[in-house]
């Protein structure tokens, strides 16, 4: 699960925002990754071309994984990778070697493309030379299945989906939304059966000389869903940036955080049949991207301070990965 949003500030500065959930708790940091980085985590080593900030995860109390959940780079590309089940096509790294591509690990894919690219152009263009193979981060198989957003300085969002073998299909993304499987053109599509919700109250009706008062407040969007499904949360996502007031720099990261916290997972909601410590569906983390400024705020399952980490220039330049911890335990302030 995941939800993900690219929004737009009246000064015409765009942000990339997601939600985390997962059902296996892991040591979050904010990392920043240098330029001309040998990466050796993976199926095959690579260098990156561009530094990237973003999420990533710390493996033990002396290392952080050489990769970011979600992130932006240099230039201001973002992105976001998402869970994407049942129409994921990855091969195997053999496979993948005989069409004469580099093989990544879907958990790497965000990654390698913010070092790699600078705007969404360039992604489609050098997504042809690589392929997701069939295993995980552990070398297990099957790979974790995913499919990412990219949005640019200039606005453009498009959604990667690996459904297709060897490659990817590519989409136009105009709403700005990205949840979980089925196939984004899915999404679009099934967005029709809501274009009745509106932002306005619904009015009363008559019938003859009887009037039957609508439900006020709110009732504009009656039979908006309020579910955990993906197909839910990405009707859900697409209302509430299309009706929310435009706002400008000063106020968009508090909006961004506000939409997204309308698909927040309570710890316990969703149970899942894993073992005991595994089997809880919920909300890690939610993060913000300025991509103007190249700047991240995070928010905590435990701590609802909004925390923020800028762009580094000297580390974009060092030879080894910066790390921030994150302040994951609730923060209070007495007012008396």
């Amino acid at each position: 699960m995941c939800t993900g949003i690219s929004l737009k500030s009246l000064e015409g500065n765009h942000y990339l925002g997601r939600t985390q959930e997962y059902n296996i708790d892991f040591d979050y940091v904010s990392v920043q990754i240098p330029q001309r980085f040998e990466v050796t985590e993976g199926i095959e080593t690579w260098q990156t071309i561009y530094s990237v900030l973003g999420m990533g995860i710390k493996e033990d109390q002396n290392k952080v994984g050489q990769s970011v959940v979600d992130g932006v780079n240099q230039f201001g590309l973002g992105g976001v990778t998402q869970y994407f089940a049942e129409f994921n096509q990855y091969s195997t790294v053999e496979e993948i070697k005989k069409a004469g591509k580099l093989s990544l690990v879907a958990e790497q894919f965000v990654f390698w493309v913010l070092a790699n690219c600078k705007d969404t152009k360039e992604v489609e263009e050098k997504i042809l030379d690589v392929a997701i193979a069939d295993i995980s981060v552990d070398g297990k198989a099957p790979g974790l299945p995913q499919h990412f957003m990219f949005t640019d300085t200039k606005g453009r969002t498009i959604v990667v989906e690996p459904s297709i073998k060897l490659g990817f299909a590519v989409y136009e993304n105009p709403v700005g939304v990205m949840t979980n499987s089925p196939k984004f053109d899915w999404h679009m599509t099934n967005l029709e059966n809501y274009t009745g919700l509106a932002d306005t109250n619904a009015k009363d009706a008559v019938f003859e000389n009887t009037k039957i008062l609508s439900a006020g407040k709110g009732s504009g969007l009656h039979g908006i869903p309020g579910d955990y499904t993906a197909t839910s949360r990405f009707v859900r996502a697409a209302y509430l940036l299309k009706f929310s007031d435009p706002v400008g720099e000063k106020d968009i990261i508090n909006k961004a955080f506000h939409i997204l916290s309308t698909s927040d997972i309570v710890r316990g909601v969703i149970k899942l049949d894993e073992p005991k410590g595994q089997d809880r569906q919920y909300t890690q983390y939610t993060s913000i991207y300025d991509l103007s400024k190249r700047q991240m705020y995070v928010k905590m399952y435990d701590n609802f301070t909004i925390q923020t980490i800028s762009f580094d220039e000297a580390a974009g330049n060092n030879d080894q990965i910066k790390s921030y911890d994150l302040v994951k335990t609730s923060q209070y302030e007495a007012l008396n």
